[in-house]
């Protein structure tokens, strides 16, 4: 199947002088997450709302896209397969891209397009909800929107379920629902890390959550989930035990499982973020994470590996790294997470953790082996007698 099956031939798109208030006003709209940038017929960028978020716009009414926008941006062909589509929206971290013929730009893969595909897959049907779930990051009813805004920075998450008081769900926050909180108007310190919007986030959670959200149960499978993501066309699914939030499964977590299902040979892993690092530190990363895989893979079988990392708080000439290593095998999913100034010692942390937390796992099955050969030793021995 190409990507000509599958594409959006209806797609909105702006020009490079239109307004990054625009933009927000399109994605409130169409519930978009990003555009491509469009003059006179000719494809000249693409503006996505995550990179967007991460620089300080003074006033977006007037602010320009074309300022803003990434040049060049990936595309694809027509001819593209579904599965290459997949790959580069996983590897570019985009949520679309744009489908070029001749120059011209004929339509947009999403990555909604990509899980109505791979909701139909074996893998999907056959892997559920609970097995890549990541614990459930959650907030009180009661707090305010500013600490639920510095919450998301932190952990790097742009949907929040909603708690009360005994810890049962209530409702959900996304980044949407508080972006349709704020006044146009208003919405000039949105962008800025260090601006404050102060009428709104002093305001409780209760004010702006999504009192609906859409759950599902950890034995749910991954077909179902992903179809549950295009009906609704949203971006995470709360999973719940009766009314308990347990965890939730975002479209990048089914994107990674999709992409990983199109290795046919060995372990699949990918390391994203360190494109812009020199030669001696991707192989040495590289390395690392062979040998800790090779030490893992004689305690459980592995399927697939994902590493994650992300550059922020500069000082002066120094980047901090953080790193999200998230690691499926035959016995579920085993995550691990690090901060440091120095890629490699970020991600050597992130694997020593990691092999920490499954070589706790092997020392625990041991020690149930053992628990059940001596019962079953004194189940004989009293029969014996």
């Amino acid at each position: 199947m190409d990507v000509r099956e599958i594409m959006s031939k209806n797609f909105v798109s702006l020009g490079p002088d239109d307004t990054i208030q625009a933009f927000m006003s399109a994605m409130e709209r169409y519930h978009i997450h990003s555009v491509p940038v469009i003059e006179k017929g000719k494809l000249l960028g693409n503006l996505e709302y995550k990179k967007l978020s991460k620089k300080g716009i003074i006033d977006p009414s007037t602010a320009k896209i074309r300022s803003f926008m990434d040049s060049p941006p990936p595309t694809l062909k027509p001819d593209s397969t579904v599965e290459a589509a997949a790959d580069v929206l996983f590897k570019s971290r985009m949520r679309a891209l744009p489908v070029v013929e001749k120059g011209k730009v004929i339509g947009v893969v999403s990555v909604w397009d990509i899980m109505d595909v791979a909701a139909r897959t074996k893998c999907f049907r056959q892997t559920t909800a609970d097995a890549i779930m990541s614990p459930a990051e959650t907030i009180n009813v009661d707090d305010d929107l500013g600490k639920a805004r510095v919450f998301m920075r932190e952990k790097d998450i742009s949907r929040l379920p909603v708690v009360n008081a005994d810890g049962k769900l209530v409702g959900v926050l996304t980044v949407f629902d508080m972006l349709r909180a704020i006044k146009p108007r208003e919405r000039q310190g949105w962008f800025s890390m260090a601006a404050e919007v102060d009428r709104i986030m002093g305001c409780p959670v209760s004010t702006v959550m999504n009192k609906n959200p859409v759950i599902a149960g950890p034995r749910t499978s991954l077909s179902e989930i992903a179809s549950m993501m295009v009906q609704h066309k949203t971006s995470g699914i709360i999973i719940t035990d009766g009314a308990m939030p347990l965890g939730v499964v975002t479209i990048k977590d089914l994107l990674e499982v999709y992409v990983a299902g199109l290795s046919q040979k060995g372990v699949y892993y990918q390391v994203i973020g360190l494109e812009d690092e020199d030669e001696m530190t991707i192989n040495t990363v590289d390395r690392m994470i062979r040998d800790t895989l090779q030490k893992i893979a004689t305690i459980v079988p592995l399927q697939f590996f994902f590493i994650h990392v992300k550059k922020h708080s500069l000082e002066g000439l120094r980047t901090k790294y953080s790193v999200r290593a998230r690691l499926r095998t035959d016995a579920g999913v085993f995550m691990s997470k690090s901060v440091k100034w120095d890629a490699r010692d970020a991600i050597g942390t992130a694997l020593d953790n990691l092999e920490r937390i499954m070589l706790k796992r092997k020392e625990e099955m041991v020690t149930r082996i053992k628990k059940g050969a001596r019962k079953f030793k004194q189940l004989r021995q009293t029969q014996e007698l």
